[in-house]
């Protein structure tokens, strides 16, 4: 093996598998595998593993639970009154999967969340004491945004902030060289895990948006994207060889400019005839949701339709006006989608926001007869959003990127915990 790709444990308050994977350090090994590197992937968190103590539920669509096991809470967040849990496979398992492995000569290890690096770090230590002379790269969302509590906390692991492929690419070539024949493909390596319950699109990188509380524009600042005839020959890469129905887009601006990039992906999934279902977790723009869109994505496949909201004060982005909102889900319910279909996601927990307004928000997206769905607001370092966060917040958000953990309500100075969870009650069972 030359390269060992490490997708690290969760430890949080809650966890779930919601399409959830890591896109950027697969998409590496693919790109390495296309170079003749040997590629190797050890996935802390995979739910089909074995021997598991017990077998997680999965659900609809490839989705489902990862197995966890019951933490002491941190001692930053003592004022949470919620269980805390290490979420993937066992600590005594992981060693036991590490010893079985051939020595790499390089490993990568991501991090997605920031607040997620304390598996990232547990996960380093255990690889550092099996492997002490193997080079280890940390990238992901947490080294690109918290890079100087990086290499204070993985002292010997190179820190990659570099948003370029190529330049990674590059610095890869100067650590280990290749020792197999260069494959045909590039696509994410999704094959190297037990199961593919779903695979993850991402058609194009960034956004032409700047909403205040949202990365993209940080860590994609050029918006970028692929030809739908390459999309469309993935799509059917993994449905012919692998049999995969499900398929993920992970496109922060999938529905932009709708007649010249979704839309012939569209048109050829749907002339081809393939029986595949798509899903789109990171929203859908509800301001491009014409008519003609929605009979496309109703046609080709689309079962779970996320769009993005937030607030009904329009302060913290402009991407959508409430009328063009209304017009969207009137025009995805035209066409057949129901509730169960249709989520609206909302912002919960923002600075200066109050339970009640996020109740009032919730209200009014269930009166269209669609389902809202509150996202814990989380700060992020080097948004707009995340000074007044910051202000305003009864942690030091800059000292510790656990304090940016969504769960703990950061910019809530006395959060009222009965509240927050009667509102999560009565917000899911505002539509059925």
């Amino acid at each position: 093996m030359d390269v060992l790709l490490v997708n690290p444990w969760i430890y949080d308050f809650a966890a779930y598998d919601l399409w959830l994977r890591p896109y950027g350090l697969l998409r590496l090994g693919g790109l390495l595998r296309r170079e003749g590197y040997r590629i190797g992937l050890l996935d802390l968190l995979d739910p089909f593993h074995p021997e598991l103590p017990r077998k997680p539920k999965r659900r609809l669509y490839g989705t489902g639970h990862f197995y966890r096991e019951r933490l002491p809470r941190p001692a930053l967040l003592g004022d949470v009154p919620r269980g805390f849990a290490r979420y993937g496979i066992p600590h005594s398992l992981a060693e036991r999967e590490m010893r079985r492995l051939t020595p790499p000569r390089l490993i990568l290890l991501t991090c997605l969340q920031t607040y997620w690096y304390p598996g990232a770090l547990e996960a380093y230590r255990l690889l550092r004491w099996l492997f002490p002379r193997i080079p280890i790269l940390l990238g992901g969302i947490y080294a690109r945004l918290c890079p100087e509590h990086a290499r204070r906390n993985f002292p010997e692991a190179e820190i990659v902030t570099e948003p370029r492929e190529e330049a990674i690419l590059a610095r890869i070539q100067t650590l280990a060289e290749p020792s197999g024949e260069p494959s045909s493909f590039d696509y994410p390596v999704f094959d190297l895990q037990r199961e593919i319950p779903y695979v993850v699109l991402l058609t194009g990188k960034g956004c032409p948006f700047r909403c205040a509380y949202c990365a993209s524009g940080i860590l994609f600042p050029e918006f970028e994207r692929r030809a739908p005839e390459e999309i469309f020959e993935e799509i059917l890469y993994w449905h012919e060889k692998y049999g995969v129905v499900d398929f993920a887009f992970y496109d922060d601006a999938l529905l932009l400019d709708f007649e010249h990039h979704l839309g012939p992906l569209l048109e050829k999934i749907c002339v081809r005839g393939l029986r595949v279902r798509f899903h789109t977790p990171n929203a859908l723009h509800a301001r491009f949701l014409t008519g003609e869109v929605a009979r496309w994505l109703k046609r080709a496949g689309f079962v779970t339709l996320r769009l993005g909201l937030e607030t009904l004060d329009r302060h913290y982005d402009r991407k959508v006006s409430l009328e063009e909102f209304e017009a969207a889900v009137n025009r995805l319910r035209e066409v057949g989608y129901g509730p169960k279909e249709i989520g609206v996601y909302l912002l919960c927990g923002l600075p200066g926001q109050t339970l009640s307004e996020v109740r009032r928000a919730a209200e009014y997206v269930a009166r269209l007869g669609v389902r809202p769905i509150l996202a814990e607001y989380s700060p992020v370092p080097g948004t707009p959003l995340f000074e007044a966060a910051r202000e305003v917040s009864r942690y030091p958000l800059t000292e510790d990127p656990l304090y940016h953990n969504n769960s703990v309500f950061p910019v809530f100075k006395n959060p009222d915990w009965g509240a927050i969870e009667e509102l999560k009650a009565y917000v899911r069972n505002l539509v059925v």
